[in-house]
């Protein structure tokens, strides 16, 4: 099981555990890839892991992989984009997703392309949810907030960050027709009481990435409902 926690994935990135988790993220989404027509989008927790993960791909050939699964198709949400910058990304997304390549952008829970951007049919075939986005705790706007409520404080801090789970997996399904299967890479995503409903109740479990990988094309074989963690 994947363990995005700031302990295992982002407090010391030079770590073999790190190294490892980073290396297991990026076969998980490899399957997912070759799996997957159309779009793929992959919400990550922060962009700190995004720029960790992707910084490991680079010197481990994992990102030329997806790469090359997607024929060179594959968009990175950055920091601080201007508004031009972010439509031209999403744009060149969407016009690759429709593409018999497809295509697969990596972006951040509480970015833009979580919150502000519409995502529908090939756009947005799978989505893949990459660790728990609970908001910065030393952050001084945060530790008010958890101040602020008193003894309601830490239900706060844990509804904000699956509140931002629930508002990423709700760009997967955009009307009535429209459908996609979700993926979600971390343990704490496992039947979380605070994950909606429709996809927490829809739920199974592979063994590893290559059954991810053949549940996944079986899934678009038959276009049926899946949530797999």
């Amino acid at each position: 099981e994947l363990d995005g926690s700031y302990a295992n994935a982002t407090k010391d990135p030079e770590s073999t555990t790190s190294r490892r988790y980073y290396d297991a993220v990026a076969t998980a989404l490899l399957g997912v890839a070759a799996a997957t027509p159309g779009g793929v989008l992959v919400f990550f927790k922060s962009y700190q892991l995004l720029e960790l993960a992707t910084a490991r791909w680079e010197t481990t050939g994992g990102r030329a992989r997806l790469e090359a699964e997607k024929r060179g198709n594959v968009f990175v949400e950055v920091r601080r984009q201007s508004g031009d910058e972010f439509d031209a990304l999403v744009g060149a997304y969407r016009a690759a997703a429709a593409t018999p390549a497809g295509a697969m952008l990596l972006a951040v829970m509480r970015g833009r392309s979580a919150e502000g951007a519409d995502f529908k049919d090939d756009a947005a075939r799978c989505v893949v949810i990459v660790g728990v986005p609970y908001p910065p705790r030393f952050d001084a706007a945060t530790r008010l907030k958890i101040e602020h409520a008193g003894r309601d404080g830490e239900t706060w801090y844990k509804a904000e960050a699956y509140r931002n789970v629930n508002q990423a997996a709700g760009r997967l399904i955009r009307h009535s027709k429209d459908y996609g299967a979700l993926v979600l890479l971390d343990r704490a995503l496992h039947k979380h009481p605070m994950m909606s409903e429709w996809f927490a109740e829809r739920i199974e479990r592979p063994s590893g990435a290559t059954e991810l990988h053949h549940r996944l094309r079986s899934f678009f074989s038959a276009r049926a409902p899946l949530v797999i963690d």
